[in-house]
């Protein structure tokens, strides 16, 4: 039978999160017929035996030809569902009745794909957790046009305008901009699923060297900005403020010791990145 829903997994070296969330996918309740296709960007740990001792379809994208889009539409071409749920692999839903609550606005005219919140894990990161907050809170509307960490699209849609493969990161933001008169996003903050980043220097150090070169690549390839270059973000005062309540609210004053590593990484790889970016895409060298 052929599938109504396809759950598209991207993972590379998410052997430790794999069982626990496909046993998630698998209590979820609902009528759709569901099948799940993982998207392995060349793991070294063991997600590709994990993901053979279950009911999975995997396919293989070459880690030195690995882009996010690039990705996503390998998994989406390979799903046999209308509806394509893409999570990252080490998302977990918050709830069982998760998928069912993601797909369900994808039954009204003119909604091409919808977006759910994502939680931060208490405990694991405070600094990220605020950024989470703001940007998927419990109740719409979502500051964020889209993210595909955790969201459903018709999968027609996605055929016919896949994400760009040459965005460094970002292509769920310049997917979104893409959107035909008539269509529309949904954000559904019940739909929600666990999403968090250990604190480390080397994390934040990749994530934001990668925003800045999507920023230039979206400046110079479409003549547009990211979220964060439009003004939509609160003030460096603020947001320092709530990391800060958030550290005491966790009661975890040991994460105060990892905010210079949060900061240099936010102005030095940032900038670095958008330096490179506007090398490579400018035309400027």
């Amino acid at each position: 039978m052929t599938p109504s829903v396809s759950v598209v997994l991207r993972c590379r070296n998410e052997g430790r999160h794999l069982p626990a969330l496909l046993a998630d996918l698998r209590a979820q309740r609902g009528d759709a017929a569901v099948e799940i296709v993982a998207v392995d960007s060349g793991s070294s740990d063991d997600s590709v035996a994990v993901l053979a001792r279950h009911d999975v379809r995997v396919q293989h994208l070459d880690r030195a030809r690995f882009s996010y889009g690039r990705s996503l539409n390998a998994g989406i071409r390979a799903a046999r569902g209308e509806v394509v749920v893409l999570l990252s692999a080490h998302c977990r839903p918050t709830s069982r009745d998760w998928l069912a609550r993601l797909t369900q606005p994808l039954a009204a005219a003119g909604v091409v794909g919808t977006f759910g919140r994502q939680v931060p894990e208490r405990g694991v990161n405070p600094i990220e957790a605020v950024t989470l907050a703001r940007l998927f809170p419990e109740v719409g509307p979502s500051p964020v046009r889209f993210s595909n960490a955790n969201a459903a699209l018709r999968r027609a849609a996605a055929l016919a305008r896949p994400f760009d493969e040459e965005a460094p990161t970002a292509e769920d933001h310049l997917w979104a901009l893409g959107l035909s008169p008539g269509e529309r996003l949904v954000y559904v903050p019940a739909a929600g699923v666990t999403h968090t980043h250990p604190m480390s220097l080397r994390h934040w150090w990749r994530r934001f060297y990668l925003d800045g070169l999507a920023a230039s690549y979206a400046r110079h390839r479409h003549g547009t900005a990211m979220l964060w270059e439009e003004g939509a973000g609160t003030s460096r005062a603020h947001t320092a403020a709530a990391v800060l309540r958030r550290i005491a609210a966790e009661r975890r004053p040991g994460a105060l010791a990892h905010l210079p590593a949060y900061a240099t990484a936010r102005l030095l790889a940032y900038a670095r990145g958008r330096r490179d970016g506007a090398r490579r895409w400018s035309g400027k060298r």
